[in-house]
C-alpha cells in the first residue's frame, strides 16, 4: 500500500504511535481512493461522491495531491 506507513512504524515515537496525522490521512486517503474505484464500477455514485469528499479531505490533511 504505502511505504510511508510503514517506514513510520520503524521510526515510531515515544507515545507508541505508529504514524503522525499527515502519515495516517495519507494512508485513508490511498484506501479510499480503492473504495471509491470500487463504488464507481458498481454505479454507485451517491457513495462514490461521498468517498471523494473522504479522499479530498484526506488530501487536503495529507499535503498530498494525487488524483482517483
Amino acid at each position: 500500500m504505502n511505504n510511508a506507513l510503514a517506514k513510520a512504524g520503524n521510526d515510531s515515537n515515544e507515545s507508541g504511535r505508529l504514524a503522525d496525522e499527515a502519515q495516517t490521512a495519507e494512508y485513508i486517503g490511498d484506501l479510499v481512493i480503492q473504495l471509491e474505484r470500487l463504488a464507481r464500477s458498481q454505479g454507485l455514485v451517491q457513495l462514490q461522491y461521498l468517498l471523494g469528499a473522504c479522499r479530498e479531505e484526506a488530501q487536503k490533511i495529507s499535503g498530498g495531491g494525487k488524483a482517483a
